[in-house]
């Protein structure tokens, strides 16, 4: 993979739409760190350094609502989204902390995370997705015998995350397929053909990259701009349509709504 510079201009919190830049013509001998599309040779933002991402750090005050917030927060950690967008359902009725965690450690067994879980929810409660009510930490006792009342500390508190409303709303555009819709069946349309048969393979079985790159390079319409392998895992990924598990990549419950729409 090759190196990745940032000059004192680089602002980790602007938006970036994938899609935007105009990349018919791409000189492979001056390439364009500012277009993720350019080359997947680039890294994406889910293994750029840990220094150059933005740390969460997304709330509603700084992208202007909640649900642009949480948006913002998904399309910067592509491989956690599928993750956060569980835990936004798994909450809509309210969630103890406990069993939250126990869930988010077992969605992350196949992609490990240096997230723990309750970090992941502080992120979330942070850009508005999910708030957390904390039980009394005391209760109120009284003893008849010595005509006292006192308070009694309780020995376990497991406090309750709930997905608010921006968060409920957030799920349900990114779980129908939106995103898939708009950028693959629509801005990047010209590859349809490429798209429809990486996830018609991984329908049949999963693939490691060096199959989906064999696959692509099969369809002469990657020659000019070039495309790897890794630019159609990375779209795929990033809406949601794929999912790394036991060492391949497969097609996700969305994936196979998606492949239906070809």
């Amino acid at each position: 993979m090759s190196s990745f510079s940032v000059d004192d201009a680089f602002d980790p919190f602007e938006e970036f739409d994938p899609l935007a830049a105009d990349d018919e013509k791409i000189d492979q001998q001056d390439m364009d760190d500012d277009n993720p599309l350019d080359t997947v040779d680039f890294p994406t933002v889910r293994n750029m350094p840990e220094s150059m991402q933005s740390n969460g750090v997304y709330t509603p005050e700084r992208q202007g609502s909640a649900q642009e917030a949480l948006l913002a927060l998904m399309d910067r950690n592509p491989a956690r989204r599928p993750v956060m967008l569980a835990m936004l359902d798994y909450c809509a009725e309210g969630a103890h902390a406990s069993a939250l965690s126990e869930y988010v450690d077992g969605l992350q067994q196949d992609n490990r995370s240096v997230y723990a879980p309750m970090t992941l929810a502080r992120m979330l409660e942070r850009a508005g997705g999910l708030v957390l009510d904390m039980p009394e930490t005391t209760e109120q006792h009284e003893s008849i015998e010595e005509n006292v009342e006192y308070l009694k500390i309780k020995e376990h508190v497991d406090p309750v995350w709930t997905t608010t409303e921006a968060g409920k709303n957030v799920f349900a555009e990114l779980s129908q397929g939106e995103a898939f819709r708009d950028i693959v069946l629509n801005r990047d349309s010209k590859y349809l053909e490429v798209y429809q048969a990486v996830m018609q393979a991984l329908h049949e079985n999963p693939c490691g990259k060096s199959e989906i790159d064999e696959l692509v390079d099969s369809f002469p319409i990657v020659a000019e701009p070039r495309r790897f392998g890794g630019h159609f895992i990375d779209i795929l990924e990033r809406v949601d349509a794929i999912a790394w598990k036991d060492g391949a990549w497969t097609l996700s419950g969305l994936g196979e709504k998606m492949l239906q729409e070809f």
